[in-house]
């Protein structure tokens, strides 16, 4: 099989409807390769490598005060202890990084309760933390193409809440690992039994990382992800880091002169390497959990740029003519993909001109309870609304935009010629306004 073979198929063949339909390995298989391939692409192409950067970076300024605000809530309950043996069993890669973190969360919370002005550094410290955290949240937003934000009070309740709950989960977690340590102690005496509490306890990074990355592309995203969605790319996102890990253990043994020229110092661009690549599998599996999710979004590999004007014109023309048909029937309202299955207009398409139609007030939204996809409807009364006044709006649309500019195409056109375009548009959109939406489709 030559390159130009393997291109063809990842362009072109394994998109086909013959080899969508297919079912056994095979066709599970095309379909993981294409989840794969849309995953690398959209990777590369919306600039997720600027967002890993960009993370990393907020990362290393809020990582002491993370920790400080979870060292801070564990000695409320005076169990800071199994903070600091989880986080130097996690970070066992890197000990001198380990041991400066903890000395700098120490001081860091000596420093916020005797500042020169009360309360500063204690506001300083939460700020660094709960912007670290949004910046995740946008990150993983972006990837899911999310436009509605969560709202301020929602975002301190959820954050707040995230924090208390992050050092119990730790505190847990340490508790049953020495609970499992103690008891795999007490069985090495027996052949049977020592050999798989030994072999259990090197399977519970395998375990413990793939669920912490399930619930984190579950719950970090302000929208809804499926648990089954998140599973596959979880457990790649998990073994990776654990992959990761190993190979920088092991890989220091390679920078023995590194370490020489650098001393100390040697740690932190390494420290910082790791979180560089983290942060790459983080948001790489984050977009295959979108694609595992909205696959039938890319089923035709078009977005609503690839369709001319006229086309969206006629496929608006006809999604809301299904729409005001249905409502003048009294049947229930369809989603965007029911929609798309009826009139076969790829969905992501069928989603934009959805939404665009709702921007201009022709269309309202109405979301659904749980896991029901929301529903569309005729914002104004179908009797009004024609194949005229639907073209109106959407030229006219997006106009917060069209203020800003501060040329006037008008002064650039004759008055004759401004004038005759003026009548030809008015003659056409009256002859538009004769032709009813719920009218066009058969």
């Amino acid at each position: 099989m030559n390159t130009r073979k393997i291109k063809y198929f990842l362009l072109v063949g394994m998109w086909k409807e013959e080899n969508k339909k297919r079912k056994g390995i095979l066709g599970r298989s095309i379909n993981w390769l294409r989840k794969l391939w849309l995953a690398i692409v959209f990777f590369i192409r919306r600039g997720h490598s600027d967002y890993a950067t960009a993370l990393s970076f907020s990362t290393l300024l809020a990582i002491v005060p993370v920790f400080a605000v979870v060292f801070a809530i564990a000695r409320g309950f005076d169990l800071s202890i199994y903070i600091e043996v989880w986080f130097r069993d996690l970070m066992s890669s890197q000990p001198q990084v380990a041991e400066s973190v903890i000395k700098l969360a120490n001081s860091y919370l000596v420093h916020a309760k005797s500042g020169v002005i009360i309360g500063i550094g204690l506001i300083f410290m939460l700020f660094s933390v709960l912007s670290l955290i949004y910046n995740v949240e946008h990150a993983l937003d972006q990837i899911w193409q999310v436009e509605d934000n969560r709202s301020p009070m929602r975002i301190l309740i959820d954050y707040t809440a995230l924090l208390f709950l992050v050092p119990i989960i730790i505190i847990i977690i340490s508790g049953l690992n020495i609970f499992l340590l103690t008891i795999a102690g007490s069985l090495e005496s027996y052949a049977v039994l020592g050999t798989m509490s030994k072999f259990f306890l090197k399977l519970i990074p395998y375990i413990l990382m793939p669920c912490f990355f399930i619930v984190f592309y579950v719950g970090m995203p302000n929208t809804k992800v499926h648990v089954s969605k998140a599973i596959v790319p979880g457990i790649i996102a998990g073994v990776a880091m654990i992959i990761l890990q190993y190979v920088y253990i092991h890989g220091q043994i390679l920078l023995t002169s590194y370490n020489a020229i650098y001393g100390s110092f040697a740690a932190l661009p390494l420290f910082m390497l790791w979180v560089l690549i983290s942060w790459y599998i983080c948001l790489f599996c984050a977009e295959l959990c979108y694609m595992n999710q909205n696959m039938d979004y890319y089923a035709f590999l078009i977005e609503t740029k690839d369709v001319s004007y006229g086309n969206q014109m006629l496929m608006s023309a006809t999604l809301l003519s299904l729409i005001c048909r249905r409502f003048a029937e009294g049947k229930t309202p369809m989603t965007a993909l029911q929609l798309k299955e009826e009139t076969g207009i790829p969905i992501r398409v069928t989603t934009d001109l959805l939404f665009r139609m709702r921007d201009v007030n022709l269309l309202t939204e109405i979301s659904g309870n749980g896991d029901q996809e929301p529903v569309f409807q005729p914002a104004q009364d179908i009797a009004n609304i024609t194949v005229g006044r639907m073209k109106e709006l959407l030229d006219a649309h997006p106009r917060d935009k069209q203020r800003k500019i501060r040329t006037k195409i008008s002064d650039l056109l004759s008055e004759e010629t401004l004038s005759q375009l003026k009548e030809a548009q008015k003659q056409y959109l009256q002859a538009l306004n004769n032709i009813p939406l719920k009218n066009v489709c058969k």
